[in-house]
């Protein structure tokens, strides 16, 4: 059995870190049977410095392997050698691109080795709306890895079409180091309840990370012209508290109620989005949108940006995936799911559920996370 080493700087029971934890465990957890696994990790939220609750600094031993979580102030690029080096993996899957402290001592340890298997997940990283920022600095860091050829060997993974051209346009790789494998998530049947729901009401949700990208502050400015009775709750961790003060100052009338309800274990998503009629996040872009596809898998329609993999929904009658340029469409959508009667709301919550267990073919997906990490 081949040893694959996962380093995932963000991992459970880590929440601030909103998708990629997700993405990772549900990949260790899927292929256990498949792997010796090693996972390395933070002890602390991202952000804090804090111990986190229920797991110990150090070795853990869980069902899909053993997690070493390091203390705050001692990630470091030495002590996470020093540890591959222990671990002695087959396979390294390196989650994130530009995290320097976890993806330097990868790639000088694949130097090093170069018999050992190397695939760099960057999540989201290198899509074209995120690697715009800072675009100089980034481009500046790829060159820099290349001259000291760091990168000889590697292979990356996308998570999509949209994704790999990115990488293949940023990175300046060949389309064959690329391994395109969706993320994948999966639900529990036990938290999914049925919701009431009555014309004239609609109750919305909003569980991601508090910052620009997630487009918070642009959702609530659609909420200003609906009819009905409004409530649109928001989940997450607040990265950016200011960010969220501009969207506690938009002028929303009575009708309409924003709550902010702090961060939700991930555990818990598929019962939280059951109490509510829609999710909706008109976000900058997602490479997957854990949040998205959950809200599916538990039977509730989103309303969304054309910025993510689940454009499809428009035509499956799963919710609206609309341009960021076409405010009208979003409060019509709002306003048409606000108006709609229980059977009509039925249907699309069952709509919204084949829609995304026809796209995600999850067995499909873990095939080939196996095949990938075998044969690297």
């Amino acid at each position: 059995m081949r040893k694959l080493l996962v380093m995932a700087s963000l991992f459970p029971p880590q929440k601030n870190g909103g998708g990629p934890p997700v993405s990772i465990m549900n990949v260790v957890q899927a292929i256990k049977d498949e792997f010796e696994i090693y996972v390395i990790s933070k002890h602390y939220e991202l952000g804090q410095k804090e111990p986190l609750p229920d797991v110990d600094a150090g070795w853990n031993s869980f069902a899909f392997g053993k997690v070493y979580y390091f203390p705050y102030g001692q990630y470091t690029y030495g002590n996470v050698y020093r540890l591959i080096e222990e671990i002695a993996p087959d396979v390294i899957y390196q989650n994130s691109f530009f995290s320097h402290d976890d993806v330097f001592p990868v790639l000088y340890y694949k130097k090093k080795h170069p018999q050992v298997g190397v695939v760099v997940a960057p999540r989201g990283e290198i899509c074209q709306n995120r690697f715009s920022k800072g675009r100089l600095k980034k481009s500046a860091y790829i060159l820099a890895l290349k001259m000291a050829g760091f990168l000889k060997g590697v292979h990356f993974q996308a998570t999509g079409d949209d994704e790999k051209k990115d990488m293949v346009r940023y990175l300046k790789i060949k389309p064959e180091r690329i391994y395109n494998i969706n993320n994948f998530s999966v639900a529990d049947p036990a938290q999914q309840t049925a919701v009431e729901k009555q014309p004239g009401s609609l109750r919305l949700c909003f569980i991601a990370r508090i910052q620009d990208t997630k487009n918070l502050l642009y959702g609530v400015q659609q909420l200003q012209r609906l009819t009905g009775d409004i409530t649109y709750d928001v989940y997450g961790p607040m990265e950016n508290p200011g960010y969220f003060d501009k969207c506690l100052a938009v002028p929303l009338p009575e009708n309409v109620k924003l709550n902010y309800c702090g961060s939700v274990d991930h555990a818990d998503v598929g019962r939280t989005v059951s109490r509510y009629h829609a999710y909706y996040m008109p976000t900058i872009g997602e490479n997957y949108g854990h949040s998205i596809v959950e809200s599916l898998l538990y039977a509730r329609p989103v309303v969304i940006s054309d910025k993510t993999p689940w454009n499809g929904v428009n035509q499956a009658g799963a919710g609206w995936a609309i341009p960021l340029d076409e405010p009208e469409a979003f409060q019509t959508a709002l306003q048409t799911l606000a108006d709609m009667d229980a059977p009509e709301f039925s249907a699309m919550c069952d709509a919204a559920q084949r829609f995304i267990y026809d796209r995600l073919q999850v067995d499909g997906i873990v095939a080939q996370y196996i095949d990938c990490f075998n044969e690297i």
